[in-house]
This record gives C-alpha cells, structure tokens and sequence, in this order.
C-alpha cells in the first residue's frame, strides 16, 4: 500500500488463555509463559468425562482454560440473567472485547460518532451445542431446532449483528466463517471497507470458547498432538492442541488516527487472501503454491521488500505436514525477492497458548502487533530442535528460541494464516509513525473527568487509573483522554488535585481534591452579569439551547446547572459536566491532546453460565419414561385428601380446587409430616402450584446438599416474560404538554391509598381523580368512604375529589369516556399506587395486576402529554449493588435472582419508568419498605405478614429468636412524604428510600411491645413455628398460617441495610419521625384486633380494650 492506503491498529481487546488484557498477553508471549495445564479428574468429571475414559491409557488431560468464562457484564449491556444463560460466551465475550478494543482507541460507541463497521468469525461453541443437546432431551429434535433464543444465542452469523446492535455500531456487520484463517479475513474485509470509505473504524476479530476444558483421546493422525502441547516447527510434533481465545482490533485509517492523535499501535501495510483451489492433496490438506501465493501477494500490495521483515508469526498448527507446508511456502514466497538466509524470526502463538481455531488469526496478529510495536521478538516455547532442519537451515528463517531485540526502525511482521480447505490470508504489519498532533499541555494541577455506570464501578476505575498515574504516563493526554475518549456515564467524578497528589486523590476520591456525584442529563444556564463577555471556548462546548443570563433568579434550577461567566472556563465546564450537562470537550482543546492507552471500563462481571444446572456426565443415563413417581403419588394424594376430591389429577391447580391461605399451611404441614421438608409453595407457582410441581420441589429438597432445588423450571418461564415485558411499547409522547393540573390517584381504596388520597387533600389544592373499580361514580365514591372510615380518615371531600369509575387495565376507554375526556384534560400529575401486594405468587400472575395496568397508565398519559408520574414502588425491588454494602438509594437497581413475584413486578415497573425518563417524563420512585400503623391513629392494615407474626406472638406468649433486620416507616409518614415530595420539582428524576435510619428484627420489635404491655418468651425458631403450627391445627385460625410462610424464601423477612437518605432534609423540616415505639405497635394490634374478628380471636385482651383510637367515630 501507498502511505494514503495505510491502516492504523488503534486498539486491542482479548482474552486467551492466562490472559484478560492486551498488556497480560504480551507479557506472556515475552516471558513465553505455556499456557496448556494438566487436568485433575475432579475437572474432567466437572466436564461430564467419565471415569473409564480418564482412566485409558490414550486419553490425553492437557488442556487451556480461558479466565472467567462463565462471567459476564450482563447488566451493563442491558441482557437480563436468563438471556445472558442463553448466549454463548463465544458472543458475550466478543462483545466485552469490541467495547474494550473502541474505549483503548479513545474511540467509545457513540451515536453521533464515527461509523465503526465490525467484521469477525466464531466457531461452533460447545456451551450452545451442549443447550441444545438438552433442549433436545427436554423437547425433542423438532421444538429444540426451532427454538429461536437457542439459534440468536449460539449461531456465529449473530456474532457481529449482535455487536453491531448492542454498540450502536453503524457500519457494515459482517460475519466471516473461514475456518482457522476467519480472523484475519476480517482484518482484510475491514481494511477494504475502511479503504472504501463504508467506515471510519472497523472492529475486527474472532472468537472460540470450548468449555469446559475437557482432555481428548489421542488417535495417531488424528490430527490432535499426543501430550497435549503444541510444538511448532519441532521434530517432536504430533499435532495441535485446541484452546478457547478471543480476540479484537479497531482499526482506523492511518491518516484519521494520526490527525485525531489516536494511539498508533502498528500499522497495517497490506493484506491478502486466496484460496487452494483444487490443485493439493485433499480438502483438509494445504497447499504450497496458494499459501506462497497468499504471502507473496501481501508482501507486493504492502510494498514491503522481504528483506524488511524481521518476524512471521506462522500458522504453525504443529501437525508434521501442516508445519512442513507452511515453511516450504513462506520460503518460497520471500525467495522470490530475496536470496537471504536466516535473517527472519519464526514462530507461532499456539505454542502458547494452543490452537484458538476462528480466533487464532486475531491471537497471532495482537502478538504481530506487539513485535511491531516494540522490536521484541519472543521466544519460541517448546521448541528444542526442527523438524525441517535442511529446509529451516536454507530458508529466510530462524526459530527464536530465547526472546531478543529487533532495533531496526523499518522492521516489519508478516502474519500467515490457513483456514482448512485452503482459506489462506496474510497481512503485513509495520512500526507505529510519530504522532503528529501535539499532545495536551502539561500542568502543575491535573483536572480529570471519570464516569462509570455505579459507584462501585468508579472507584475501580479510579484506582486502575492511579495505577497509570504512577508509571508516569503524560497527565495532560491522560486529562484529555478521559474527556473526548470515554462514554460519559451518571456515576461522576471530578479530580483536581497538584500532579505530585494526583495519584493518591484518585485511590482516596474525597474533597477537596474529588468530587462526586450521579447525574441526570440537563441544560446549562450560564450568569454573565452586565459587561461581562461569556468566554467563546466555554459557549462552544455547551449544548447549543444554552441560554446565557445577567442574574440567576433560580428557575428551572432543577434542569438546568448554572455556569458562571467569570469563572475559569475549564472548571466550570467540569462541574457542569458533573451534574449531567453534555460537554463538547473536542471544542476547547485547541487541537492539542493525543489519545492514550488508558485501562479500560471495570466490567462487574456476574456468573451467567447455564451448564451448571445441565448434566453433563456423558454416562448419566436417562430418566426411564413414564417410570411410577412415590413422590408424586403421596403428593397427589394430600391434594385428593385436602380437597375431598378423588378425581384430582397431577395438574390441578391449587387455586382451581378452592386452594385457600389455611389449606396452603395444612398443605405445607402436611408435606413436612411426610417427608420431613419445609416447602415453597411459592416457588411451585402459588395459586397456580400443582402436584406435579409440588413433587419436583420435594424431591429436589431431598436430594439436595443445601436443601434448596438447582433449578426451578417456574422461574426460568418467567424470566422469558419478565424479559418480553421490559420491551413492551409505551407509545409516543405528544409533543404538546398538558396545560392540566390536577392529580390521578390510583389504587385509592387500599391501605397506603387512603391515606394518599387524605394528604392529597391536605397538601394540595386542585381536584384529585380516583381510579376505582365500580359500576358507577356513586358506587365509586362509596368506595372511597368507606376506606376512608375504615382507617380513621376523615370522608373524602366531594368538592374536591372525584370518583372516577374503572379498571385501569382500561384506562384508555375510560379517559375517553368519563365526562367527554375530562381526565385527559385536567390532569397533570399521576401518583401510581394501585398494585397487588401477594408474596405467594410468581411473576406470571402478577404481572396481570402490576405490570401490564401500568404500561397502559403510562402509554395513556404520554398521549395526552401528561409528563409528571410518581410511582409508589417498594423496597422489595431493590438490591444491594456488587460490592456494596447496602441498597443504595438511586434509580437503577440490579434484578436479584432472588426476588419473589412481586417484587420483579415493581423491578420491571421501575426499568418500564426509566425508558420513560429518555423522552421526556419527569418521573419519580418511591420505595417504602413494610408500612406500619398509622402513628397517629393505629390504623393499621390487617393483610400485612409482620402484623400475622406479631399477633401469632402475642397470642402464644413466644416470640421467634430471630435476628434478620426489617426497614419499617408508618403509613401517615410514608403517605405525607410520598404527597410533599412527589409535587415538588426537585423530586424529579430520583429514587426515595422511605424508611426509619435504624433496622429492626423481630427480637427488638417483641421487646418494644413487652415495653408497652404485651411481654412474650424469646423462643428457637423452630420451636416457636411448632407452637404456632399447633395453635393453628386446634384454632382453624388463618392468621397462624406465618409460622409455616415465615421460613420460605418467598416471604422470607429480612433485608440488606438500606440508604434512606434522600427523605431526611425533609423529616427534619416536618418533624415526622419514621421510628416505630412501643405504644405505637400495640396501637396496630388494638386497631386490627377490634376491627378485624381473626386479629379479635387471637387478641381478645386487645379486642375488648375500651380505649379510644384518634379518628374513631368518624
């Protein structure tokens, strides 16, 4: 090629064997670590290897493994658990990689950046051919082949389209499958299509994952080595060994990167491919004449003399022909403009790290890339003595066999590659240019900028970036770097600290030398009082809608960060980017600052790997079909007897039969006097579970080491739903917003709704619409009464509130009707409170009440251009963040596999109300823990599982010795809060923990009632279940049936510390006080006791207690 034809390697991401970085595997290949280890049986069992084929005497247990390849950052490129099970890692590793490869290129997925185009080839991955082996098993050959999740998740042709669509990538996608040679045909189709102007960085590569590692059997011409390693060019040679590995470059032109002042790490002078045709000895054999005429061909399009290369990193598969072929034809290739001798290093990667096969091209030219890089020409491992030596002796070659130093500055490196049945490529590499654009200006004090998706996240980063501080890398590059060569996420932080502290700022990230914060994106207001000129450079790299005033009079504060005009305009670009507003970085840097290698995004990876609940001993033998199940008999048979219905079958549903909450503790009773197990009846599907299903449950509970079933099929279905629901349509936006004023309530008539519904009156003045299930407005409003007199709330103010009557799953036909479209006209806010509140129900059931309603809430109100939405969401919907200590208060919250039914539905609810932030809403969460009695009045709710255990306590005169924490609020503090909050617009966009400072267990909150009067015996758990369980059998009592729930992970109580911070300025400027006291729980029970007649059974003390609760004769 011609210097205008030339193509920059600008960045690299890998992963191979020993390796996680670019920087580990040149290491590797320098020091000529081998990769390949001996096998213990406890792996090859793991791997379903039988014990008689480890034991044969031919079978060998050598074998590469790829570090954490059952890990992957699921979360961060939006895949749920159960579709990052489904993927091969072959494609979730690419993927990782391809972010890796653009962020080391200073170049992240942008969609207003350049068009990156991605070209890669993967082999047929063992971890998809092993699901769809039992898929086959499971559903038979016909329904495992059509199963689409199984095809997108294993096939190579998605490899680079999934890319593509997970990056944002524009160019062309474009899956190569040549065998052994598919990565380096990418590097040659991405050149072109950067040649050709389709696009402006091309990602290419490859990718072979063949795990778990298992040994094979050795057969003489096989094809496979006989000891396990792969001796390259050696006389010991018997054959390859294969090994997993992926790997990928961005490329650029040469031209771009150099003016961009990206970080040339090679040049790519030219490449070329051909194939055998027929003129070889078979289809698997290669040819002499097509790899020579391949090489030749790279060599003539480089312009690159043969004299000129100084290493060929081979194909070397270390078969005796394969080997023999290779040598003959490099030779051949370099004779034909070169008569010298032995002025060439010779060696291959796989010696290193075995045969990566599809990847093993991209393997060969990261190494390529580092010869050219750095002159280090690597050792050769295994090599003693060549197999060739007369042909070795008169060629071109020489093995290096210890590493050396190539100082020539035109050195340049060929890499030669055969796929089978004669796909070859080469590709010739040169040294890296001098940059041409100057790099940033240095400074006694450095400002960087850093962002990551969660905080755990950002403090890795930080300190990996400390790291690099240390080795003395240029800080000025560094700064600039940070600014125009990474994605800006809401997790921020700004370091500004002297050079000399720059290092320890970014470990210990505290004021005053770092800031942090999260961030939502916003406008910029910039204050330049009268006279004063806003500098050009700070306008410039603002949003183009930034208005600039004399005086801040504090609108729209909450969208908008104020800039002031006098400050240094690069620091006051830095707080703004801070606190979310976009920044042009690219236009204040006065064409100085070059793009430097920088770790990259500190993935927190999770273990997503579905073999671990397959088979995979290869000697395991089947079920026998329609075999007698006891269990399932015995089963049936409670079921027949609990329903007094012989006719029952395996799947009759327990809701279908009349289940009821006492049948499902003489159910799970019943069960544990059989065999001796506590079940989830939960976990078989609630009012869904059946006998069936009930059996697998007991028989994985005795038959497990932990006594918990691996896989519960419930829930694998509904992960498929739970995936299909983040996706559902919300519709469009109108443009034009509502001029309405008054708030929709839903979910008025249940307990937390009440008493919205009173502090809406209180704290508002417009008329507040209430969605409620009824024929008509009258029979809505008497709804809405009687709610309000069952809590002890004053009646609802028919001058102001309006009964609006209705399913909300029809909320689009009942805006439309109700008073000729009046909703849509006078409504500006929706506080979302309606949902069912069921522990003992799978996602699939609750989804009907708490997802689906709400997707048509939301699609509703943006048609009518309806932008406020507060939504009572719950604690239950969150999870502590990896690495973190606590539930952190903040938007995205991670799925936790071990959330029950309902609180995936408020998960999904809550990820449904981010898409809706992207267009416009202003949206707010609240997330109350377990709502306790009114603290003014008692009024409690007679549904809620703490209340059953405190009243099953109370009347046994025990408690549970229980230590598991609790987060608890009263519902009058919860409903003011939710109300003051939700209508003020500093509210928008965030997440509120509404819950006291301090957790509570069930031993302090027995003892704050043994405080009040009502004193209990600490008792073990197990004892106190059995007491419980025996007051239930004699009374009939439901409200007993948590002694049997209390245990199950459904219901389990029990909770993580949660951050509740964002509530606290205003309890403090209220006065309200979450805590729960003494006279506080007693009041609950007295209310429920006397308002409700199975509380009054098992409370009869309370039930005739004469004393007066604040609201009674309302």
């Amino acid at each position: 090629m011609s210097a205008d034809l030339d193509i920059a390697v600008v960045g690299v991401g890998c992963r191979f064997p020993d390796a996680v970085t670019p920087e580990q595997y040149w290491a590797n290949i320098d020091r000529g670590l081998v990769s390949m280890r001996e096998l213990t049986d406890a792996q090859l069992r793991e791997a379903g290897v039988p014990d008689e084929r480890i034991a044969r005497s031919d079978y060998v247990r050598i074998g590469t493994s790829l570090p954490g390849v059952a890990d992957f950052a699921a979360e961060f490129f939006g895949y749920t658990p159960r579709e990052a099970r489904g993927m091969d890692p072959q494609q979730r590793l690419f993927l990782e990689n391809a972010w890796e490869a653009l962020e080391s290129a200073g170049h992240p997925p942008r969609p207003d950046g350049p068009v990156v185009g991605v070209f890669a080839g993967s082999a047929a991955g063992t971890y998809s051919t092993a699901l769809l082996a039992a898929a086959v098993r499971r559903v038979g050959l016909a329904d495992a082949v059509d199963d689409l999740d199984l095809t997108l998740g294993g096939e190579p042709d998605f490899l680079t389209s999934r890319t593509a669509y997970k990056l944002g990538l524009r160019g062309p996608a474009v899956s190569v499958q040549t065998a052994c040679s598919s990565a380096l045909y990418a590097v040659h189709y991405a050149s072109l299509s950067l040649l050709s102007g389709e696009c402006d960085i091309a990602l290419a590569g490859g990718a072979t994952v063949l795990e778990p590692v298992r040994g094979y059997r050795y057969r003489p011409d096989g094809g496979q080595s006989d000891d396990g390693y792969c001796r390259s060019f050696d006389a010991r040679s018997t054959g390859t060994t294969y090994s997993s590995g992926v790997g990928v470059v961005a490329l650029r032109r040469l031209s771009d990167a150099l003016a961009d002042g990206d970080p040339v790490l090679a040049v790519l002078k030219g490449t070329a491919v051909g194939n055998d045709g027929n003129a070889k000895a078979g289809f698997a054999a290669p040819s002499p004449d097509g790899v020579a005429a391949v090489v030749s061909a790279a060599l003539r399009v480089s312009g690159v003399p043969a004299d000129a290369l100084r290493y060929v990193e081979a194909h070397g598969t270390a078969t005796p022909l394969g080997d023999h072929v290779e040598l003959s034809a490099l030779t051949e290739a370099l004779r034909r403009t070169t008569e010298k001798m032995g002025f060439c290093g010779l060696g291959s990667v796989k010696a290193n790290i075995g045969h990566t096969g599809p990847a093993s091209s991209i393997a060969g030219f990261i190494k390529a890339v580092h010869i050219a890089r750095t002159g280090q020409l690597p050792p050769h491992p295994t090599y003693e003595r060549p197999r060739d030596a007369a042909l070795l002796e008169s060629s071109p070659f020489f093995i290096t066999t210890t590493g050396r130093t190539c100082t020539d500055a035109d050195r340049h490196v060929l890499v030669d590659s055969i796929g089978m049945g004669g796909a070859n490529a080469a590709a010739v590499l040169g040294p890296p240019p001098q940059p041409v654009r100057p790099s940033a200006p240095s400074s006694d004090r450095v400002r960087l900028v850093l962002s990551a998706r969660t905080r755990v996240e950002l403090d890795r980063l930080s300190k990996a970036l400390a790291d690099t501080v240390d080795r003395g890398a240029h800080l000025g590059d560094v700064a600039h770097t940070l600014r125009v060569g990474r994605h800006s996420f809401a997790e921020r932080r700004v370091v500004d600290a002297p050079a000399d502290k720059l290092a320890a700022a970014l470990r210990l990230p505290r004021p005053p030398f770092a800031r942090t914060a999260r961030a939502a994106e916003r406008g910029a207001l910039v204050v330049a009082p009268d006279g004063v000129e806003p500098p050009k450079a700070l306008l410039a790299a603002l949003p183009a809608d930034t208005e600039v005033v004399s005086t801040d009079d504090g609108a729209g504060e909450r969208y908008r960060v104020v800039v002031d005009a006098d400050a240094d305009a690069d620091a006051a670009l830095a707080v703004a980017w801070l606190h979310g507003v976009p920044v042009d970085w690219a236009a204040v840097d006065g064409g100085r600052g070059r793009r430097v290698a920088l770790p990259t995004y500190p993935f927190d990876r999770k273990r997503h790997w579905a073999l671990d609940d397959l088979a995979l001993d290869e000697s395991a033998p089947a079920p026998p079909a329609g075999s007698a199940d006891s269990v399932e008999e015995q089963v049936l048979a409670v079921w027949r007897e609990l329903f007094g219905d012989d006719s029952l079958g395996p799947d009759a549903e327990f809701g279908d039969c009349g289940g009821t909450s006492l049948l499902s503790v003489q159910l799970v009773l019943e069960l544990q006097d059989r065999f001796d197990v506590l079940v989830n009846v939960h976990r078989a599907g609630g009012t869904r579970a059946t006998p069936h299903r009930v059996a697998a449950l007991v028989r994985g509970l005795l038959t497990s080491a932990d006594d918990q079933p691996r896989v519960d099929r419930m829930d694998e279905d509904d992960n498929g739903l739970v995936d299909a629901d983040l996706q559902l349509p919300l519709g469009p936006v109108n443009p034009v917003a509502t001029r309405g004023r008054d708030v929709l309530l839903t979910g008025a008539t249940g307990y937390l709704g009440a008493f919205l519904l009173h502090e809406l009156q209180q704290r508002t003045t417009g008329r507040v619409y209430c969605l409620v299930r009824a024929d008509d407005e009258a029979a809505a409003m008497a709804r809405l009464r009687a709610g309000a007199r069952r809590f002890l709330l004053p009646e609802p103010d028919a001058d102001r509130v309006v009964a609006v009557p209705g399913d909300l799953k029809d909320i689009e036909r009942v805006g439309a009707d109700f008073r000729g479209g009046e909703l849509g006209a006078r409504v500006g806010h929706v506080l979302h409170c309606a949902a069912r509140v069921v522990f003992t129900e799978p996602y699939r059931t609750l989804r009907e009440d708490n997802v689906l309603p709400m997707v048509s809430l939301l699609t509703w109100a943006r048609a009518h251009g309806i932008r406020d939405f507060s939504h009572v969401s719950t604690a239950a919907a969150t999870a502590p963040a990896p690495g973190a200590d606590r539930i952190l208060e903040i938007r995205e919250q991670p799925l936790d596999p071990r959330l029950g039914g309902y609180g995936v539905t408020k998960w999904v609810a809550e990820r449904l109300l981010d898409r809706a932030d992207l267009d416009g809403m202003r949206v707010r969460v609240f997330r109350p823990g377990l709502i306790m009695s009114s603290s003014q009045t008692g009024a409690g709710n007679n549904r809620d599982l703490i209340y059953f255990v405190l009243a099953a306590g109370v009347a046994v005169g025990a408690h549970p010795v229980d230590d598991r924490s609790h987060d608890f609020a009263p519902v009058d503090v919860v409903a003011r809060a939710i109300v003051e909050l939700g209508m003020s617009r500093g509210s928008v966009g965030r997440a509120y923990h509404l819950v006291g400072e301090t957790l509570l267990g069930l031993r302090e909150m027995f003892g704050l009632l043994a405080e009040a009067g009502l004193p209990t015996t600490p008792l073990p758990l197990d004892r106190w279940q059995q007491l419980v369980r025996e007051r239930a059998k004699a009374t009939g009592n439901p409200l007993l049936s948590t002694a049997a729930l209390l245990e199950l992970e459904g219901n389990e109580p029990g909770a993580p510390p949660v951050q509740a911070a964002g509530w606290l300025p205003w309890l403090r400027r209220t006065g309200m006080d979450p805590a729960l006291t003494g006279p506080t729980l007693r009041a609950g029970l007295t209310y429920l006791a006397r308002t409700d007649e199975l509380f009054g059974a098992l409370l009869p003390e309370l039930a005739a207690d004469t004393a007066v609760l604040v609201g009674e004769g309302r």
